[in-house]
């Protein structure tokens, strides 16, 4: 197997992570029972209210198997951050940064990628009593390497998955589905602030 071919193995393995489920059960335990939204159940917010930047913190995967350690050396590392920049008609774009770092914490050359999905966000789907999914419409999906200028494709069949909180209006739930099987995550974005630097007198 040649270099390119281990790097490439190692990079599937290193970003994979289990495949969600989203079956919802009834206090009974029934498998099929989903959460549906009653009339007097809590609104979500409007697109409206969600328009601005949401951001979540690295997650950092170590990459300590021996054939991890055989590709990338000692104390690597997978990390991933997720971006979401909403419009207030609901139009948004995710975006998926992922890279590895060796283990002085610089990036390993050809293994970042990034993943970049136009959506559309819609009213509820279902809901509990704290929780909304809301509706999710893919306008387009794509996977680029930026090491690689040329090696960009869509990704057909694709899934995304936008949650909002009552009692945490400040936290998103994203939930992707990756068409390869594997790879597929969720994770929490907050709100982003901008903070203005303090001035010392």
């Amino acid at each position: 197997m040649s270099c390119v071919q281990h790097m490439l193995l190692a990079m599937g393995m290193a970003f994979a992570l289990p495949a969600l489920s989203f079956a919802g059960k009834s206090p009974a335990g029934r498998p099929d029972f989903v959460p549906t939204l009653q009339s007097a159940s809590i609104a979500a917010p409007s697109p409206s209210a969600l328009t601005g930047a949401w951001r979540s913190a690295p997650d950092e995967t170590p990459l300590s198997s021996p054939f991890d350690e055989s590709v990338w050396g000692k104390n690597a590392k997978s990390i991933r951050t997720v971006q979401m920049t909403i419009r207030p008609k609901g139009d948004a774009t995710l975006t998926v940064n992922q890279k590895v770092v060796d283990g002085r914490g610089r990036t390993v050359p050809g293994s970042t990628s990034i993943e970049q999905v136009q959506i559309v966000l819609g009213p509820i789907q279902r809901s509990t009593e704290v929780r909304c999914d809301l509706t999710v419409e893919i306008k387009q999906a794509e996977r680029r390497y930026p090491d690689d200028p040329g090696s960009t494709w869509a990704l057909e069949g694709l899934k995304v998955g936008v949650s909002t909180f009552t009692d945490d209006p400040g936290t998103l739930e994203i939930r992707v589905d990756t068409p390869e099987g594997r790879g597929s995550f969720w994770e929490r974005l907050r709100r982003a602030t901008s903070k203005k630097p303090s001035r010392t007198p």
